[in-house]
């Protein structure tokens, strides 16, 4: 236990269409949920779309409920923990979406405590806890930097981002991308950076390098089709771009047991 904090749970979720949580009186335990990927539509005080980014917390008690009307599968992280209080400085709202730009720094923390929780070495729940507290402060701070302008540069890069997860396999150039948001080039890179934390064509990029892992780990199609695609120009530049983002080419990836 730290600051009050005992850690039960915390994990990642792949979640198909038409996942729908409901817990009418909520949990024993508190919950912080995270978006990675896709969106959750929220049914709190109102209803509220939340894209990758978004956090919530929900105190012991409170309403569940939330749903994944996407097409294609999400990801999520929690944690579950057990506190009288939230610790002292710690200002989070519950039942309250907050809508931050995606950072990977968020989905790290993530996978650290999930990789502490299943090693279980010494002094893993402390380490996992201080992490938890690193995600509280972040989300804090994230918000009051970014909550009055966000709203506003994520509406103007919004068609555009959705476009990208729809239809990742469509090789728009960053023109395109900025007619369908009624921006110059220039003034569209430099808002969906500050959203996004990254350029239009890293950001599609990523997620179809998601995409590929998730195909090659279903093991259902051949190196050549999951590249033809998701619409790379050949073969060679799929294999060179997964490895730089992932280390293993395609079908190293694949022999390691598509993890």
């Amino acid at each position: 236990m730290l600051a009050g904090i005992q850690l039960v749970s915390c994990g990642r979720i792949f979640a198909e269409p038409g996942r729908e949580i409901n817990r009418p009186h909520g949990r024993e335990d508190w919950l912080l949920f995270y978006v990675a990927k896709e969106s959750e539509t929220f049914y709190v005080d109102k209803i509220v779309t939340a894209q990758a980014g978004s956090f919530i917390l929900y105190a012991p008690g409170e309403k569940q409920h939330h749903v994944y009307s996407g097409n294609a599968t999400a990801e999520f992280y929690y944690v579950h923990f057990l506190c009288d209080a939230l610790p002292e400085g710690i200002n989070l709202e519950t039942s309250h979406v907050y809508s931050l730009p995606f950072h990977k720094r968020f989905v790290d923390v993530f996978e650290e405590m999930i990789e502490e929780t299943l090693s279980k070495r010494p002094n893993y729940e402390v380490l996992c806890i201080s992490k938890l507290l690193y995600l509280f402060s972040l989300i804090q701070r994230d918000d009051a930097e970014t909550n009055n302008s966000y709203s506003r540069n994520w509406k103007g890069i919004a068609q555009a981002v959705q476009h990208m997860n729809r239809y990742c396999d469509q090789n728009l150039q960053l023109g395109d991308y900025a007619a369908m948001c009624h921006m110059s080039k220039y003034h569209f890179l430099r808002v969906f950076k500050a959203v996004t934390g990254t350029t239009p064509l890293e950001y599609r990029n990523a997620i179809r390098i998601d995409h590929a892992k998730e195909l090659l780990g279903n093991g259902n199609f051949s190196i050549s089709e999951i590249s033809e695609s998701l619409g790379y120009s050949s073969l060679a530049y799929f294999s060179a771009t997964f490895k730089k983002a992932t280390g293993l080419s395609p079908k190293e990836y694949c022999a390691n047991g598509a993890k």
